[in-house]
């Protein structure tokens, strides 16, 4: 069996001379960085003033352990030991303590590409991929994707205001700490939108003596390249300052493929003591993408036979649009105060401005005859605030929350979008802990006061803890999703607003070296509809129906150890139903009915324990599904059920190492056997290519 493998492998890996020349300037720069590493980090750094009163001991951020959930892992969280008189600082942490968590360990070995990367650790979610870097691609959890999903970083709604999307490009990774995935039953439950699913970005917070200062260097095909440079440090006994400046590019490959992004991230944490701390943040994010709308197949089948062998070929496969571009700029800013007013309590108060200007160019010279003018400005200005308390008495646990938003938004080239528009969401949870916390329901609601009209939802669950190692979650909820024109125009009251019901069973069991997690999930979403603005005709809007979609499926985690072999793997298998009426709508799946991602690696401490390395193969299955189409206005993406997208299948390698727990390297060959395939017509994924990278922080 070995031979076989390793046989066929050969023969379908023909290492041409950029590969050779990649391979050696990687081996060159891990050389040059093994020969200049002679430091290492301490186990712990510490502070002290004049006096005990002012003295702040923490560990190295290098060395703790996660002080939100007790399921992750995350290896930069703040663990602070207090002493006499110590401040301790406030973290934000997860939500709920059975949400599916991907833990910082995992996270900064992933030689990732973007944020839409980190989620291959969740079974129920999908990638539904465009190929080229750069592009705003749908995530999908539980089958639900664009206008579905709410992206909060620490608590603070990331979504486009809009058009209630997120484009996961614009995410800073390196700042990330955890990454939070509320159970679906409780996805509406934040922010200004009702939405099934939720994703929470918890960001680093460490405080590092001396200064601690961190870079970072990727290279992968098509021109591809990304640096990172972060610098954190406590620069008097009670400030902590830290900033990070992150570049991402691509310059090669197919026709307006060109992609730049610049991200900035400046934050300062004041801590006053310890029952009170402050958070000053700022983010700015600058992105010009090149929207080539894929590789036009009527072309080359005009030119060819068999168009299929030219489609995945950079240099003469001709796209459908040569032009069309998107810019993005945004100025994110908030202030926060974490506070405990008494034992057992924590409340927060925070406020926060959103600057988002999206510029859209379709054709913008008239110069491509098949293709529509379409030009347009989106600039939107939102002052929010929350407020928030959670406090337990006796055996309950009560959560309240506000999230007041004020919006002033306009379209450039489009009259009609333009206005005010005023949000006001307030969500409450009920739990009782009972049996010594073995079991734990909890009742749960929302409303949305949006232009007058009030968008309700309500919701149920339980949380068994069935041994010290096994538990079990289930849980239902029902909520009505607020439909609009734009921000400040709601639909008139006789046409129905969409309802989504949900249902999930969870079930973890961890023993030993073996992991498993079984999550059942189901869905129906009755009432959708897109509204579809007229550029040249003021105020003219019409309506799209969609079909009522009911969603159901499961999610497995399994994982296993022997000795230094790790097997894990994240499947899902589900299906949707689509019915117009009382008839079925025929179709493909929307999204795969099967989506597998497995791993076997080797892991293991080398060289006294200076170097931890990971390595081992990954492979990815995704069965059969309908023609996807985006539309990057809106954004939406348009289905053609009576089209196939055959399934596809990939096998990759990689390798990370971290040395003297101060650096990293990073290496993978992508797409071992070369296999030419797409997610999204026609936008050819990437072939048989090499990424690698270096990590390096140090103390100043």
């Amino acid at each position: 069996m070995f031979n076989f493998f390793t046989t066929n492998l050969i023969i379908n890996l023909p290492i041409d001379n950029q590969s050779i020349k990649k391979i050696m300037k990687f081996f060159g720069l891990l050389f040059f960085f093994l020969a200049t590493q002679t430091f290492s980090m301490g186990d712990s750094l510490s502070i002290h003033g004049g006096s005990t009163s002012d003295s702040v001991t923490v560990f190295d951020s290098l060395r703790t352990t996660h002080l939100g959930i007790a399921d992750s892992s995350a290896a930069d969280s703040l663990n602070a030991e207090a002493v006499r008189d110590t401040v301790v600082p406030i973290t934000f942490s997860a939500e709920y303590p059975f949400s599916a968590i991907i833990p910082q360990e995992e996270i900064r070995r992933m030689n990732l590409r973007y944020a839409g990367d980190l989620f291959s650790l969740i079974p129920v979610s999908y990638k539904r991929s465009l190929g080229f870097s750069g592009l705003p691609e749908e995530m999908n959890f539980y089958g639900a994707g664009f206008g579905n999903v709410s992206y909060f970083e620490n608590g603070i709604l990331l979504n486009d205001r809009m058009r209630n999307v997120y484009d996961l490009n614009l995410y800073q990774t390196e700042d990330v700490d955890s990454i939070e995935v509320v159970p679906s039953p409780r996805g509406f439950l934040h922010g200004v939108f009702n939405n099934l699913a939720t994703v929470n970005f918890i960001t680093k917070d460490f405080v590092a003596m001396p200064p601690y200062t961190r870079i970072k260097y990727i290279e992968s095909p098509m021109g591809e390249g990304y640096v990172d440079a972060q610098f954190n440090s406590l620069f008097s006994k009670k400030y902590i300052f830290s900033f990070d400046v992150s570049n991402r590019k691509m310059d090669a490959g197919f026709v307006n493929t060109d992609y730049s992004l610049w991200q900035a991230k400046v934050k300062l944490k004041y801590l006053y003591s310890n029952s009170l701390n402050f958070f000053l943040n700022y983010n700015f994010v600058k992105s010009d993408i090149g929207l080539n709308g894929g590789i036009n197949y009527d072309t080359l089948a005009t030119l060819t036979t068999e168009p299929w062998l030219y489609l995945y070929n950079e240099r003469t496969s001709p796209v459908v649009d040569r032009e069309s571009y998107q810019k993005v700029k945004q100025h994110n800013f908030s202030l926060r105060m974490l506070t405990h007013l008494y034992e057992e309590s924590t409340s927060e108060l925070s406020f926060y401005y959103r600057f988002n200007l999206d510029e859209y160019r379709q054709n913008e010279f008239g110069r491509q005859y098949n293709i529509p003018t379409l030009l347009s400005d989106r600039k939107t200005k939102t002052l929010g605030g929350i407020i928030s308390h959670q406090t337990n008495f006796s055996i309950f646990n009560l959560s309240l929350k506000g999230n007041y938003e004020y919006m002033d938004y306009f379209e450039r080239f489009n009259p009609d979008y333009v206005g005010l528009a005023k949000s006001l969401s307030i969500n409450g949870i009920l739990s009782c802990k009972l049996l010594d916390e073995r079991i734990i329901p909890s009742l749960y609601g929302k409303v949305i006061l949006k232009n007058g009209t009030n968008f309700n939802g309500v919701g149920t669950d339980i949380n068994f803890l069935l041994s010290d190692n096994s538990s079990f979650y289930s849980g239902l909820s029902y909520f009505e999703e607020a439909k609009d024109v734009h921000p400040g125009r709601l639909f008139s009251s006789r046409i129905p607003f969409p309802t989504t019901f949900i249902s999930e069973f969870g079930y973890k069991m961890t023993k030993d070296e073996i992991l498993i997690a079984v999550n059942l999930f189901y869905n129906e979403r009755k009432n959708e509809f897109i509204a579809i603005s007229d550029q040249k005709y003021s105020g003219k809007y019409g309506i799209w129906t969609l079909p009522n979609e009911a969603t159901y499926g499961v999610g497995l985690t399994f994982n296993y150890v022997y000795w230094k072999i790790h097997a894990l793997t994240n499947s899902t298998i589900q299906n949707s139903l689509l019915k117009k009426g009382r008839s079925s709508v025929p179709s493909d799946p929307l999204v795969p009915n099967v989506i597998l991602n497995w791993k076997v690696e080797y892991r293991d401490t080398l060289f006294n324990s200076s170097l931890r390395l990971r390595t081992g193969f990954e492979a990815k299955f995704s069965s059969k599904q309908a023609f996807a189409q985006y539309d990057f206005y809106d954004p939406y993406v348009y289905y053609d059920t009576l089209k196939t997208v055959t399934a596809s299948f990939t096998l990759d390698f990689y390798l990370s190492g971290e040395i003297q727990r101060s650096a990293m390297i990073y290496f993978s060959w992508e797409n071992l056997f070369g296999n030419t395939y797409y997610v999204t017509p026609y936008y050819p994924m990437p072939w048989r290519g090499i990424r690698f990278g270096i990590m390096w922080q140090f103390a100043n």
